[in-house]
């Protein structure tokens, strides 16, 4: 009976020992944000700039190497950013960051054009599987922009290339995206 009450102890005085460590782990992780005005979850992406000045500094900073354009093979590779008509975004660290962005700006260009999306035969695939859904559970792994569901569970050569379709989809040339990548893991 006494191992069982020293057990008892041991696990009372433990989860209050966890307790406090975890508040206090977090509270120093809130300190560490506001100090230094960083919070790794949220990308670090600028959106919409408009100012030319702005804009040609941060087309100057992702110039890094070259801009690319949509029909390339992205295999390997990362993007950094893009410019699209006159919006320039930087910071982005995932091409399903960059695809979700290029949706929030179509959305802002056409919205009834983007919510007929679902509707659109081309956002279907050879299997039946739509691109755009108003139903989570059509999709595999799906993501929110604007009142759709999106499907996100593809590679960089997918997306890029559902991005052309797009781009056609809303009547803007291909020749209006420029993308800038971050690094490529196969040099």
């Amino acid at each position: 009976m006494s191992a069982k009450l020293e057990g008892a102890g041991f696990l009372k005085k433990y989860n209050t020992n966890l307790s406090h460590f975890s508040s206090s782990s977090q509270a120093l992780a809130e300190q560490i944000k506001a100090h230094f005005g960083v919070n790794p979850e949220i990308a670090d992406v600028e959106v919409e700039i408009t100012d030319q000045e702005k804009k040609n500094r941060i087309i100057k900073e992702l110039d890094k190497t070259e801009p690319h354009s949509l029909d390339e093979i992205f295999t390997y590779k990362r993007p950094y950013g893009f410019v699209l008509q006159d919006s320039a975004y930087k910071g982005i660290k995932t091409w399903k960051n960059l695809y979700m962005l290029v949706l929030d700006y179509l959305y802002k260009k056409d919205k009834e054009l983007f919510q007929s999306l679902p509707t659109e035969k081309k956002f279907i695939s050879n299997r039946g599987n739509p691109l755009f859904s108003l139903n989570q559970k059509d999709l595999r792994v799906a993501d929110t922009s604007n009142g759709l569901f999106v499907e996100v569970n593809l590679s960089a050569n997918s997306l890029t290339k559902k991005l052309a379709t797009l781009l056609v989809h809303f009547k803007i040339p291909q020749s209006q995206i420029r993308i800038y990548l971050r690094e490529d893991r196969d040099a």
